[in-house]
């Protein structure tokens, strides 16, 4: 990018390589774009469950040769986190504000947030975004 091109620090929300002009048949995407928000209520519940009740040493059962294997860091954050992160650039897509999700601290940051702040978040999200470009 080069300081003398303003046009660099001016570029759309998506970015012109996540832009295309489709026609489509099929559920309203307010449809799909209220299920993504409910997974992400969920996601976001369930991580935050998952790091208070799931005790740090819950081990799986691995032969005693081997060092212990955390089932709460090794198994359930990962794949829950995979799938939050993922939900909220297809909810931001979907938004047509997917340049939110370039933000590397989005995840822990909304992870941090009550479930009332982050309710709070998606609001402002559906809010200021909208589905139909």
């Amino acid at each position: 990018m080069s300081l003398d091109d303003s046009d660099d620090f001016f570029r759309p929300p998506n970015d012109s390589a996540y832009e295309t002009d489709e026609v489509r048949t099929g559920p309203p995407l307010n449809y799909v774009a209220e299920k993504v928000r409910h997974n992400l209520e969920a996601t976001h519940s369930l991580i935050c469950e998952i790091r208070r009740r799931v005790p740090d040493d819950l081990c799986a059962g691995v032969p005693s040769s081997e060092p212990p294997v955390s089932v709460k860091e090794e198994y359930l954050l990962p794949t829950a986190l995979y799938a939050f992160r993922s939900a909220i650039v297809g909810y931001l897509a979907l938004k047509n504000m997917l340049a939110l999700a370039n933000d590397n601290d989005l995840n822990e940051r909304l992870l941090a947030y009550s479930r009332d702040e982050f309710m709070g978040w998606l609001d402002r999200i559906d809010q200021g975004g909208s589905v139909t470009g």
